[in-house]
């Protein structure tokens, strides 16, 4: 497998009629062919194609042998990958739409957390679910929810990470007796979907 490139043809001064002779000609079409050959040789050794036992002894027909093998098998594993990509896509985008339905499956409902701590006459509530929202609108569902119930929001984001979307809502809630209760609870049926 260590042949060098052949080394570009000698220049040989055209005949009186202005065309190189035609053993030039063919020497440099070999000499060019000669140069295609190693380069493929080389990309297929480089791809990690099985190398041949004894690579010098290996005829020119055996390494194209070797090279057709090799492409057929990349072009295989391309549409593997591809398949494998599709359905990989196929299920994200399944899971996603069953996340941010709204619906209250059970697979839903249990990927959905919600920690909550009491601060004095305020409440922080943190909410992670199992995947981002598309349009922002349980983030949306969970202000409301806790401004219905009677806290008042006083800061709410959320952010990405990784594939879940995590919701902070800071809040101060009335001082009657259950109230933080009941804002939590509106809280956690909201975002289980009830």
């Amino acid at each position: 497998m260590a042949m060098p490139p052949p080394p570009p043809p000698p220049f040989h001064p055209a005949t009186a009629g202005g065309k190189p002779e035609r053993k030039t000609v063919e020497r440099n079409r070999r000499n060019q062919m000669n140069a295609l050959y190693y380069r493929l040789d080389t990309l297929v050794r480089a791809g990690g194609a099985a190398p041949s036992p004894a690579p010098a002894a290996a005829t020119r027909p055996d390494r194209l042998g070797e090279a057709a093998a090799y492409i057929s098998q990349t072009a295989e594993r391309v549409e593997r990958l591809k398949d494998r990509k599709r359905e990989l896509t196929a299920a994200r985008a399944a899971s996603t739409t069953q996340l941010g339905s709204g619906s209250g499956s059970s697979s839903g409902a249990a990927t959905i957390s919600v920690e909550v701590q009491h601060l004095g006459s305020g409440m922080h509530g943190i909410l992670v679910t199992g995947a981002p929202p598309s349009d922002g609108s349980m983030f949306h569902r969970a202000v409301r929810a806790v401004e219905e119930a009677g806290g008042e929001v006083q800061n709410a984001h959320f952010s990405v990470v990784g594939a879940r979307a995590v919701y902070t809502i800071h809040t101060l809630v009335g001082e009657q007796q259950g109230s933080i209760e009941r804002v939590v609870q509106r809280l956690k049926e909201t975002v289980r979907g009830r």
